[in-house]
């Protein structure tokens, strides 16, 4: 009986030891998961000293993809003067605290802040709480070298009812109060994608859009290739990104308005 209980207490002590065990796939927050890491990042980018060109890694979907994760942090900690990174969505697969985690462990090592826009498999299981609690609000902005950054929830499919996009948020963040030069919108979900996207949403946001000066760039993940277009013939420029499945993403220098992309493999 003693050398059973011993057997039973070795097989367990490494998770209890390293808090690796996750007790419910409903936990949103454990002792060592990281929290508003998006505010804590926009700290780190005012702490940036502004030039005339923002220096953007535009990426999304990172899900499991773990080994490519690592050789994405060192390829972008190579480039010189990165401003930020932009996670268009899909940072988990299944919405478990513990992929989060995972995900979270190798992206700290990047030299350069980090924000996580939520999308649409972060939604399933209880990752809706957990995004929250790790990263903050769904929907948030910021303002970085003269543009206004505006990051939002588009996955209308898995949120039924609930307002998603919230129409009348971006509205009014799109008036733009803080008086940036440009501004640059980021999701998940493309509007391209009704079903997804939400079909009765679909004409109501790409009029915002289209209506609104001085928009650079609609980004968006989801799609897992890279497109550069207009899909609507309307003016606005929408852009989706690699998902790390496909070892590359986009570096997209902004200097007085004019956009430079450039592809990186790694």
């Amino acid at each position: 009986m003693k050398t059973r209980i011993l057997c039973i207490l070795l097989m367990i002590a490494p998770f209890l030891a390293c808090d690796h065990f996750e007790f419910s796939p409903n936990q949103s927050s454990d002792r060592t998961s990281p929290s508003d890491l998006n505010l804590t990042n926009l700290g780190k980018l005012r702490n940036h000293v502004e030039d005339d060109t923002v220096t953007i890694v535009f990426a999304g979907d990172t899900q499991r993809w773990y080994d490519e994760q690592e050789r994405f942090v060192k390829k972008v900690n190579s480039l010189p003067n990165v401003d930020l990174v932009l996670l268009a969505g899909d940072i988990s697969d299944f919405g478990l605290l513990q992929e989060f985690k995972w995900v979270h462990r190798r992206l700290a090592e990047l030299h350069a802040p980090f924000f996580g826009v939520i999308g649409n498999h972060d939604l399933v299981a209880n990752g809706r709480a957990v995004f929250g609690q790790m990263f903050g609000p769904l929907n948030y902005s910021f303002v970085y070298g003269g543009i206004k950054f505006i990051a939002h929830n588009t996955n209308g499919l898995e949120a039924p009812n609930q307002n998603v996009p919230d129409l009348d948020w971006l509205a009014h963040e799109l008036q733009n109060k803080e008086n940036a030069k440009y501004i640059i919108t980021v999701s998940h979900v493309p509007p391209f994608n009704p079903l997804e996207f939400g079909e009765a949403s679909v004409q109501p946001y790409t009029k915002l859009l289209r209506n609104t000066p001085n928009l650079l760039l609609s980004l968006h993940g989801h799609v897992h290739e890279h497109r550069d277009y207009y899909p609507f013939d309307d003016g606005v420029h929408y852009m989706t990104s690699f998902s790390f499945q496909q070892s590359a993403f986009i570096v997209l220098q902004i200097t007085g308005g004019k956009v430079l992309k450039t592809i990186v493999n790694y």
